[in-house]
């Protein structure tokens, strides 16, 4: 069993900053965050929640390799590494499931749903992101990864995602 990534974390308050080794990560309220969209514009918010979401799959993906490369670390292990840092990092609940068709996550009390005013629509983009981060240590031939339903549209309390292999 690996360390939780919270217990992992280092608080170097004398230089301010929070590090997992060298990546270093930002401590946020989701009201905060998701308040910057919320005051967007319709079509300029859905453009910076496509952004977010492409700038986590892009380093995250990082902290995926990060835990894969550490000895012993199976499949198994690293979808287990990924839902317990999700909950570490106030990510939300991740299960992941396979499915004949590749790999499906649900994620409930999602931070970007429970920050955000806004309704009807997607908002867990950064989400997607870090999947997609996910599938691409797990599938490198590569992967469709979408969100299937947002707890910000269907008000059910959890999001579904899926990953289906190019």
């Amino acid at each position: 069993m690996t360390t939780p990534l919270h217990e992992k974390l280092h608080f170097d308050t004398a230089n301010g900053q929070v590090l997992d080794q060298s990546r270093r990560y930002l401590l946020m309220r989701t009201d905060v965050l998701m308040g910057l969209f919320d005051n967007l514009p319709q079509e300029t918010r859905e453009q910076a929640l496509r952004a977010l979401g492409q700038s986590v799959a892009r380093f995250g993906s990082d902290s995926v390799r990060a835990y894969a490369a550490q000895a012993g670390v199976d499949e198994s292990t690293l979808l287990s590494t990924m839902q317990d840092a999700a909950a570490s990092l106030g990510w939300g609940c991740w299960q992941f499931e396979r499915t004949s068709n590749g790999l499906q996550l649900t994620v409930r009390n999602s931070p970007f749903v429970a920050g955000t005013a806004q309704r009807g629509k997607p908002v867990c983009h950064a989400i997607t992101g870090m999947f997609k981060g996910l599938i691409s240590t797990l599938y490198p031939g590569g992967a469709k990864v979408r969100e299937l339903s947002c707890a910000a549209q269907a008000g059910n309390g959890a999001c579904f995602f899926e990953a289906v292999p190019a």
